[in-house]
C-alpha cells in the first residue's frame, strides 16, 4: 500500500475526520430542512418521510452488506439489540419529538441556542455513565464554545424564556442520553456500526408516529388537521427536500456512530459545535444572509476552542 493510500486510510479512521464529516453533514441536513420548510413542508410529515426514506436508503446500502449481522444482533444478543434500539430510540426518535414541540413553542433565537446545551449534558452523562474525566480544560472549552455559539445565534440579544424552552431541555437531554448509552454499549461488546446505523431509522419511527397519533388525536396542538395529514398529500415541491434530507441523515448517522465507536463522547458533542458554524457559511453562500460582527466573534471563538480542543487530547479521555 502507498503512503498516500495509507495516509488516508488513517485519516478516514480518525476522530477528527469523523466528527467534522458529521458536523459537516448535520449542517448540511438543517440548511436543507430550511429550504423544504419555505417549500410549505408541515414539521410531522417532513419528518416522517424523511425518516422513511433514510430508512429505505439504509436498507439498500447496508442490508445486502450487514443484513446477516443484523439479524444476528436480534437473535444471538436480543438484550444488546434492545439495549441499542432503545438508545437509538432515545436519540433520533424521543429527542426529535421534544425538540419539534419545543421550536413550536419558543422563539427561533432560543431554539437555536438552547440546541447547544446538549454538549453540556453530553459531557455530565459521559461523566457519569462512562466515567469520562470531567478536567478543568474540557470545562473552559465547553464554556467558551457555549459563548460563541450565543453571540453567533443571537446575536447577543437576551434569550427570554417560554414553555417551549423546557421542551429543548428535554430535547438535549434524549440526544446526550443516547449517545452516551450507544458510545457505552460499542465500547462494551464488537458491533458493526453500520447495524447501530441501520437501526436508528427504525428506532425513530414509533416515536414519530406517536407524535402523529397525538397531533390526531388532540387536533390544533401541532397545527390544524390537514396540517397533520400532510403526511398523505404533500406539496410536490417538497418531495426532492424529503429524498435529499433522508440521504443526509444517512450520512450524519454514519459518522455520529463512527465517532462514538472510536473517540469520546465528550470529543464527540464539542467538537460538532462547529456546526453552526458550518450552517452560516450554506445561509452566506446560497441565502444570501450576512453575519455582523458578533457573530464572525462568535464563529471565531468557536473555531479557536476547537483547535485547543483538537490537540488537548479529550478525543481519548
Amino acid at each position: 500500500m502507498s503512503m498516500n493510500k495509507l495516509y488516508i486510510q488513517r485519516m478516514k479512521g480518525s476522530p477528527f475526520f469523523n466528527i467534522m464529516m458529521f458536523s459537516a453533514f448535520w449542517a448540511t441536513q438543517i440548511f436543507v430542512t430550511k429550504l423544504a420548510l419555505n417549500a410549505g413542508a408541515q414539521v410531522l410529515s417532513y419528518q416522517l418521510l424523511s425518516l422513511l426514506a433514510a430508512l429505505v436508503i439504509l436498507s439498500v446500502l447496508l442490508l445486502p452488506r450487514f443484513g446477516r449481522e443484523f439479524r444476528s444482533l436480534f437473535k444471538d444478543k436480543p438484550d444488546l439489540f434492545w439495549k441499542l434500539f432503545f438508545a437509538n430510540g432515545i436519540q433520533s426518535g424521543l429527542g426529535t419529538c421534544l425538540s419539534i414541540i419545543g421550536i413550536s413553542l419558543t422563539s427561533a433565537i432560543n431554539a437555536g441556542f438552547l440546541v447547544k446545551l446538549s454538549t453540556v449534558t453530553t459531557i455530565l452523562f459521559a461523566w457519569l455513565i462512562l466515567k469520562e474525566q470531567l478536567t478543568v480544560i474540557k470545562i473552559l472549552m465547553v464554556f467558551s464554545m457555549l459563548s460563541g455559539a450565543y453571540l453567533l445565534t443571537t446575536k447577543g440579544q437576551i434569550l427570554l424564556p417560554r414553555i417551549g424552552d423546557l421542551f429543548i431541555l428535554g430535547a438535549c437531554v434524549c440526544w446526550s442520553l443516547g449517545n452516551v448509552l450507544i458510545r457505552k454499549y460499542l465500547k462494551s461488546q464488537p458491533v458493526k456500526v453500520e447495524v447501530v446505523t441501520f437501526q436508528k431509522s427504525l428506532a425513530g419511527l414509533p416515536f414519530v408516529l406517536a407524535l402523529v397519533g397525538l397531533a390526531l388525536w388532540i387536533p390544533g396542538i401541532f397545527g390544524s388537521l390537514d396540517q397533520v395529514l400532510s403526511c398523505c398529500k404533500p406539496p410536490s415541491a417538497v418531495f426532492p427536500y424529503i429524498i435529499g434530507n433522508g440521504v443526509l441523515l444517512t450520512f450524519t448517522w454514519t459518522y455520529l456512530n463512527n465517532t462514538l465507536n472510536i473517540s469520546s463522547a465528550s470529543y464527540m458533542t464539542m467538537m460538532s459545535m462547529v456546526t453552526p458554524v458550518f450552517v452560516s457559511l450554506l445561509a452566506m453562500i446560497f441565502l444570501g444572509e450576512r453575519m455582523v460582527w458578533i457573530q464572525i466573534i462568535g464563529a471565531g471563538v468557536i473555531i479557536l476552542s476547537g483547535v485547543i480542543t483538537y490537540f488537548s487530547g479529550i478525543s481519548t479521555d
